[in-house]
């Protein structure tokens, strides 16, 4: 049950950091409203308020892995749902299969 805790807790860590870092990065297409992270079976969910839109649109990675080169760790993305199939069809399309370097802060909670 504890290992369980600490999952949540590191889990909620890693997802307030994530929701800062891409809030910073990509504040002119909208905002991270929260997201939700589960290290148990590698899937992040986002509610997401894009420029735009109306309600918040939902959009998971469905699955990803973490990947580590020397001191370096990245995250590879394999694939995407979205409340709106538009955006679904953009993720995968330009993102799914992808790997990017995890920030050290986020790197040093995982």
């Amino acid at each position: 049950m504890l290992k369980g805790i600490a999952r949540g807790v590191k889990d909620s860590a890693i997802g307030m950091s994530l929701r800062a870092y891409v809030n910073d990065r990509l504040s002119e297409y909208g905002e991270i409203i929260d997201v939700n992270i589960d290290t148990s079976v590698n899937r992040v969910t986002a509610r997401a308020l894009l420029k735009g839109e109306r309600d918040a649109v939902t959009i998971t990675v469905e699955r990803y892995e973490i990947e580590s080169e020397g001191e370096a760790r990245y995250i590879k993305l394999k694939s995407f749902t979205a409340s709106r199939a538009w955006l679904t069809q953009i993720l995968n399309k330009l993102l799914a299969g992808k790997r990017y370097k995890i920030p050290g802060a986020v790197s040093k909670l995982l």
